[in-house]
């Protein structure tokens, strides 16, 4: 049902794995290598998803505090859903990584303010989502379609639709698929908050709060990003 093209600016095919792999930006190559390892590990009994997942009480209690970014980074069993979310993951966490122009660490700082709301959203709505990794994605997904609306989507080669609709046929296709739109609707909202805050509402515009902090530019070089296709390019799904 994939075409051969991720979203505009996704680089095309990779070459082989390994010049796939490696051609992943810094941030979205560490992302996806954990969410790999997590359920590899799982799969094979060396590690329990219950040391991984949000549970405040051994957070505030037991100071477990590796919870508070290892619920972000599990997927699941493998399976089908797996791997669409992987694919979701890489496309357009890549995608949105190069709109940052090689700045890293304000792309890891992006996903950590999203990450904090995601959790403080799940806690106040009483959701008790175990694992936050699937909302994080489709907050991605949703801050690259406000900033890429007009790109063209081919779907499974039936139909096209922009970008800016993507989000929404996603939550059709899950509830099609018998599954929840919850997780969706968390990272849409998540999402539009960033985006909104950034981009649009003037007087929070490219604030310094959307800057990633000194500790982080320390730890998380820049790095140079090639990019092979435009923002208005054809996207096939």
């Amino acid at each position: 049902p994939f075409g051969a093209r991720g979203p505009p600016g996704a680089g095309g095919q990779a070459g082989s794995p390994a010049e796939f792999y490696w051609g992943l930006p810094v941030i979205t190559r560490w992302w996806f290598t954990v969410c790999i390892s997590s359920t590899l590990l799982a799969a094979v009994g060396m590690l329990s998803p219950a040391t991984l997942y949000l549970d405040w009480s051994a957070i505030l209690y037991k100071f477990q505090i590796w919870r508070l970014l290892t619920n972000f980074c599990f997927l699941g069993k493998f399976g089908w859903p797996f791997i669409m979310n992987l694919i979701f993951m890489v496309q357009y966490s890549k995608t949105l990584e190069q709109d940052f122009k090689g700045v890293a660490a304000d792309f890891l700082w992006m996903l950590l303010l999203g990450a904090s709301l995601l959790m403080f959203v799940n806690h106040v709505a009483g959701l008790a989502m175990p694992f936050l990794t699937i909302p994080l994605i489709f907050m991605t997904i949703w801050i690259w379609s406000r900033l890429h609306p007009n790109a063209q989507m081919s779907v499974f080669g039936l139909f096209s639709i922009s970008s800016a609709h993507f989000p929404w046929f996603l939550i059709c296709l899950t509830m099609l698929m018998g599954g929840s739109p919850v997780a969706n609707l968390m990272g849409y909202f998540v999402g539009h908050v960033y985006w909104f805050l950034k981009h649009v509402f003037q007087p929070t515009q490219d604030h310094a709060l959307f800057r990633a902090p000194a500790v982080i530019r320390r730890l998380v070089e820049d790095e140079e990003v090639h990019t092979t296709a435009t923002a208005g390019g054809a996207v096939r799904f």
